[in-house]
């Protein structure tokens, strides 16, 4: 039988910088030569990052001009490694990481993303929201993108991942082509409702819907941070 235990680590209000390095430690830890004989074989990761960050996808074009203007609106820039376009990060927005070997698991890439984007569908509709897919990676309502999905897989363990809009303030996506998608616009679930739907509040459905889309399970004891 195939172990399906992760911790949830919740991170609260993290920066960007220190998640990543922490996703990168995960990694090694979980890679699938490392998994013999471990209680624990993967982790979800949820955060607000803050400070503000604009994250940079593989695909995405070094242009010093647009990092130095991200910046001066008071925001950190990274360029990462991760699938897609730029996106923002902050606080009232819900970021989660699953560290998940999903060669371990049994599950291909693509479909990796489905699931996410399927268990990301169920939160909303938790909240009232009628969320759905369509030709672009992420989760919409109408042309109103609610939540941006962008992965990479190393070693067989998934990083980066998904970032739900919450009751983060949609200003931030004024700068930038949010994920390479002209003639689109972004919304949240706190827009959608007229209702103040916190991370806080969003985190824990999040979490179980995950645990029940790929079967996990989570581990009772000391955690990291």
């Amino acid at each position: 039988m195939v172990n399906r235990v992760v911790h949830h680590i919740q991170l609260g209000k993290w920066p960007y910088w220190k998640t990543l390095e922490l996703q990168k430690y995960l990694i090694e830890k979980y890679k699938a030569k490392n998994l013999e004989g471990d209680k624990v074989v993967g982790a979800i990761i949820t955060v607000e990052h803050d400070p503000p960050v604009y994250t940079l996808g593989r695909r995405e074009k070094e242009d010093e001009e647009l990092v130095n203007r991200l910046n001066l609106l008071g925001a950190e820039v990274f360029k990462t490694k991760r699938g897609g376009l730029t996106t923002f990060h902050g606080i009232g927005q819900l970021v989660c990481y699953p560290l998940l070997n999903i060669q371990h698991l049994r599950i291909g890439v693509r479909q990796y993303i489905h699931m996410l984007e399927s268990v990301v569908i169920q939160v909303c509709s938790h909240f009232g929201v009628k969320a759905v897919t369509n030709e672009d990676t992420g989760v919409w309502v109408e042309d109103g993108k609610i939540c941006a999905i962008g992965v990479q897989v190393t070693h067989g363990v998934t990083w980066h991942g998904l970032a739900l809009n919450c009751s983060n303030d949609l200003k931030w996506f004024d700068h930038i082509i949010p994920c390479g998608l002209h003639g689109k616009s972004v919304t949240s679930l706190s827009k959608e409702t007229s209702v103040n739907i916190s991370p806080k509040r969003t985190e824990g459905v999040l979490v179980s819907c995950l645990i029940s889309a790929f079967g996990l399970k989570l581990f009772k004891g000391t955690c990291y941070k």
